[in-house]
């Protein structure tokens, strides 16, 4: 057996070099000067762009709002409370519910009394978190509410020897709602909450929305209640989360210059941008190697990281009424792959585009020009303005490609 593992070693040892020798890399040798493609650049400076309004809707914003800011108005903000499970507990005759706190969160360490909101309940009021705009709240009065008043201020520190600042606490008892919580007869039950600001109140107030956080400084309800079958009457606790928020955002009109267009979320100001890509670009086939849309910013108006998207149209364009504010945005866009972002750096905003110039060269997506609007995430209450008079900026779209 041990002369069998002699042999079998010998054997791989003379055997080595030659798989080594017919492994190895060969390279191909050719000449490659009588290539007849070539690289090439071309800059279209000739784009044509408008600006169009949309409801605005901060649905997705990690912030609630109430007040004045920036020419926007924010009079109303609403959060929804669902989770039936937990109103049952109102039947469930082995527990006694003792009380109910409503709470919000801000970031604010000076917040004071003069400066918070009261909050009202309405079983009937619904809002939808994605599609609902000032639109749908120009009568709105909330005479017919629960008014629930003021709240408590809590300032919340770490529990460690720094005492650093966590957030601020608004905690409001609405124990008197608890039977209307655990309605079982409303069918139409929807648990509605909003807060504003008393009369002639004029600040500005920032809380932190169910998107803000994974549920530590989130809109809630926390539930305190004790087991009739314990006999030493424990206190237990269960938090019930919002499931919706909503700052009902109303923009005042502002003139835009007619050679700029500007994107601002709580303005709901998009803009549609045309290149006659086909007229200056008709080399069939072409491989496109780097396609960048760079539109300059004025920068004495906006600020640097204004995340900007880019969104070729996917249905005909449309004739559109510049003074009129849309309840939905009347554009479709294609969305991914083509959908593409950048944030606003050094007076530039530079959109790659690659692909989809590659596919509109191929033939196989039409140019139907290009919807550009501002990330759901930037600051509602800021802007950017881009300047597109070619005699003013440089807007251009740089191509480099590869041809025959």
């Amino acid at each position: 057996m041990k002369m069998q593992i002699v042999i079998l070693k010998l054997v791989v040892f003379v055997s080595l070099p030659f798989f080594v020798y017919m492994c190895s890399e060969n390279p191909i040798k050719t000449d490659l000067n009588h290539s007849s493609l070539e690289i090439d650049t071309l800059t279209i400076h000739s784009m044509n762009a408008f600006n169009y309004s949309v409801a605005p809707n901060l649905g997705t914003n990690e912030r609630l709002y109430l007040g004045s800011k920036n020419g926007l108005d924010i009079d109303l903000s609403l959060i929804e409370i669902e989770d039936v499970s937990s109103w049952n507990f109102f039947y469930d005759t082995s527990l006694v519910i003792d009380s109910l706190h409503f709470l919000l969160y801000s970031d604010d360490s000076l917040l004071d009394y003069n400066e918070v909101p009261n909050l009202y309940f309405s079983p009937d009021s619904q809002f939808n978190e994605n599609n609902s705009t000032y639109l749908d709240f120009e009568n709105f009065s909330n005479s017919n509410w629960y008014n629930l008043g003021s709240p408590l201020i809590k300032i919340k520190h770490t529990d460690d020897t720094s005492g650093v600042f966590q957030y601020t606490e608004l905690l409001w008892s609405i124990d008197t709602l608890l039977q209307a919580l655990s309605d079982t007869v409303d069918s139409n039950l929807v648990r509605t909450f909003a807060i504003q600001f008393s009369d002639n109140n004029s600040s500005f107030l920032e809380l932190f929305s169910e998107e803000a956080t994974t549920g530590e400084t989130d809109p809630k309800i926390n539930m305190y209640y004790r087991t009739t079958t314990d006999s030493l009457d424990s206190t237990l606790s269960r938090t019930i989360f919002s499931n919706g928020d909503l700052s009902i955002i109303i923009p005042n009109s502002i003139p835009i210059d007619s050679n700029s267009i500007e994107l601002s979320n709580g303005m709901g100001l998009r803009s549609i941008l045309d290149i006659p890509i086909e007229e200056n670009f008709i080399l069939s086939g072409s491989l496109i190697r780097s396609a960048n849309l760079i539109i300059p910013y004025d920068t004495t108006f906006s600020n640097t990281d204004y995340n900007v998207i880019l969104d070729p149209i996917q249905s005909d364009s449309l004739v559109l009424d510049d003074a009129m504010v849309y309840e939905e945005d009347p554009y479709i866009a294609m969305g991914f792959p083509y959908r593409v972002s950048a944030d606003s750096q050094n007076g530039d905003c530079i959109l790659s585009v690659k692909d989809i110039i590659q596919n509109i060269n191929l033939g196989n997506v039409r140019n139907l020009g290009f919807k550009i609007i501002s990330n759901e995430k930037n600051d509602p209450f800021a802007s950017i303005r881009f300047y597109v008079d070619e005699t003013w900026s440089n807007s251009r779209l740089e191509i480099i490609y590869v041809k025959n």
